[in-house]
């Protein structure tokens, strides 16, 4: 019998993408001093599914003024694994 490969659709499009991806998010950590962000996000179209997850963030600057619960858009260089754009969409109360 032959071996079988799991290669579904989805991992063969998130270990090939690269640019610039959007996606929308509600950010659950923040460390402004490192520059990183955690946040529970949607599917990013052509990139990846819904999911938590850390991302550094490039420059560190974006990250000043986020707090636990805003609700951002956000821009990923999918190369990098690097938020590179935020704009806050609802700031958490």
């Amino acid at each position: 019998a032959w071996p079988l490969l799991c290669t579904s659709p989805a991992v063969a499009q998130e270990s090939a993408a690269s640019g610039v991806f959007h996606g929308v998010g509600i950010v659950k950590a923040v460390d402004s001093a490192k520059g990183w962000l955690t946040l529970d996000h949607e599917a990013i179209d052509g990139f990846m599914g819904a999911m938590r997850m850390m991302y550094r963030v490039e420059p560190p600057r974006l990250t000043v003024g986020l707090r636990v619960g805003d609700r951002i858009a956000f821009d990923i260089d999918a190369g990098r694994y690097a938020i590179v754009g935020v704009n806050v969409l609802n700031s958490a109360k």
